[in-house]
């Protein structure tokens, strides 16, 4: 058997806030610092300044893409909704983002079948929610469950249900007492400790699941640092410090997520103090954030894929070489240098990005820019002249990658019409699969889970919602047949050599053969912060996920 390592409250937390504050103040250098060198962190261990240490008090605003309302760990809107899952509701794993490795959180140990199949978690004691009651095995069945069954009717319609992978490789989960849960697998999934920790892995309570069924969304509650108040869709959600918390109670005892959209009220906000800190903040105004003393500017390591995803079930779509073609066409210095500003990469590892284990520069002839063969390959298949619509979603860098990609397929021969629309209606939009109107998607992939699985795996399995719902990769013949033995393989695996070489003739193969997805960039979220705030997980936040119980302000 393996045994979990347990976290401990005597590990430490560390912060090198100050440091970074006065280099940024003092416009040493560039006064930008590297997450992966440096940053204020919010570990779950509640260690050091962090949860645990009673509390500070103020009031905590983070600026957000969006809100519905609707905070349901199986449903996903906006990121800033999920993002209130992560404060309400923690699961039995954790990932910190300072390292890639799963710890112990709702979970306070566990071991592993030598087969790789049976994972038994033992629950921590005296955890409670926050409508009072305990923590027991039956929760975590119960709310994990609706992750893996399609039927349960508890599930909102369009629910994505991140843990749809694990659900389709299950063959039980049980509570063996009030303190054990046993999860057996069809086969070995050596990825299942980082998925727990996503937002799917969220435990809620087991009556409140029955007692709401699909407005669970509306009424989260969870064991996590911050229990909800009130959510206004299209404009905040607030939470207060859970003071039962069992790492300690929150050090900032309000926690208030804005909706805030606009580019230039992003800027302003953070300057005049309105919002403490965010991820979204407009790669175009780094340059003039970083002289500036009231805020500090963190720039992370490239983390996430910018794209365009293409929906082949579309008659435009429907000749690979036209979608060839597309890929060849874009011009990606260009993006990487006007929409991210050279906060980035390119995409030489194709849908894997520089942070992320597996990461293979031999594929980055993939995403090379050759338009005189991408004009070839229309002529070739008769598509010079065709009409597609390019669907964008209106915040962040989105309207300018747009930009940039429509001009660049006009000019090997497409006609292409851009459309902008808000986050919300954007997201409903491509995962509704009666929605047309729309070939190509500009779109992104964070590291929820940091994990290759997480982006090559779910970006290529026949029953993710890329090959499923958005993009239709599912309905070519053999689709399945051909590259769903290979994602699971790699899961299966945990030496990462061998990973890496299963990962690196996946994209090869699914390039070669679907090209679905046209890389634009591997980017990153910087993440802006008031000079006065400290203890903030930033490297969490540049993956859109909230873990601030340990933040001051």
């Amino acid at each position: 058997m393996v045994d979990s390592t347990k976290r401990t409250a005597e590990t430490p937390s560390f912060s090198r806030r100050s440091l970074l504050r006065g280099v940024g103040v003092l416009g040493l250098g560039l006064g930008v610092t590297t997450l992966a060198a440096a940053c204020g962190t919010a570990q779950p261990n509640g260690g050091g300044s962090g949860a645990g240490s009673g509390g500070s008090g103020g009031t905590l605003t983070i600026g957000i893409d969006g809100t519905s309302a609707i905070h349901d760990p199986a449903f996903y809107t906006t990121l800033g909704d999920w993002m209130v899952v992560d404060c309400v509701c923690r699961g039995l794993t954790f990932i910190d983002f300072e390292t890639n490795e799963p710890q112990p959180d709702l979970a306070e140990s566990w071991t592993v079948s030598e087969d790789g199949r049976t994972y038994t978690f033992t629950l921590r004691q005296g955890v409670t929610f926050h409508d009072g009651s305990t923590l027991t095995a039956n929760d975590v069945v119960r709310s994990l469950s609706r992750q893996f069954d399609k039927n349960d009717p508890t599930l909102p319609t369009g629910s994505s249900r991140p843990l749809k992978s694990i659900g389709n490789n299950l063959e039980s989960i049980r509570a063996v007492d009030d303190s054990t849960v046993e999860l057996v697998l069809q086969a070995p999934d050596g990825t299942v400790l980082s998925k727990l920790s996503d937002i799917g892995g969220r435990i809620m309570p087991a009556a409140a699941i029955e007692q709401y069924g699909q407005d669970i969304g509306k009424n989260l509650i969870g064991t996590g640092p911050y229990k909800l108040v009130s959510s206004t869709s299209g404009q905040n959600v607030v939470l207060e410090a859970f003071d039962d918390y069992y790492e300690g109670a929150p050090a900032t005892r309000r926690l208030v997520l804005q909706q805030i959209q606009d580019p230039s009220t992003i800027i302003s906000s953070l300057i005049s103090g309105d919002i403490s800190a965010t991820e979204l903040t407009p790669h175009s105004s780094l340059g003039q954030l970083r002289g500036n003393d009231k805020v500090v500017v963190y720039e992370p390591d490239p983390s996430f894929d910018a794209f365009v995803i293409m929906d082949v079930r579309q008659p435009a779509l429907a000749e690979l070489e036209v979608r060839k073609a597309i890929n060849l066409a874009i011009d990606r210095k260009a993006i990487l240098e006007q929409v991210f500003f050279g906060v980035g990469a390119l995409p030489e590892g194709y849908l894997l990005p520089p942070s992320v284990e597996g990461y293979d520069t031999s594929l980055a002839g993939i995403s090379k820019s050759d338009p005189a063969e991408a004009r070839r390959l229309l002529e070739s298949v008769g598509a010079s002249g065709r009409r597609l619509t390019l669907l964008a979603a209106s915040d962040a860098w989105h309207p300018r990658a747009a930009q940039i990609v429509e001009q660049n397929l006009k000019d090997i021969g497409l006609e292409v019409t851009v459309e902008t629309i808000d986050p919300a209606t954007f997201s409903s939009r491509v995962f509704d699969p009666t929605s047309s109107g729309h070939e190509l998607m500009i779109w992104e992939r964070n590291s929820y889970v940091p994990d290759p699985d997480n982006l090559a795996g779910e970006m290529t399995i026949s029953t993710g919602v890329y090959a499923g719902v958005v993009g239709g990769y599912n309905t070519l013949p053999g689709y399945a047949e051909t590259f769903d033995p290979m994602v699971k393989q790699a899961r299966a695996l945990t030496n990462p050599a061998e990973r890496k070489e299963i990962y690196t003739a996946l994209q090869k193969k699914f390039a070669d053969e679907i090209m679905g997805i046209a890389m634009l960039a591997c980017a990153s979220n910087p993440v802006v912060t008031g000079a006065g705030v400290s203890d903030l997980n930033l490297a969490a936040l540049a993956n859109h996920r909230c873990f601030a119980e340990t933040a001051r302000v």
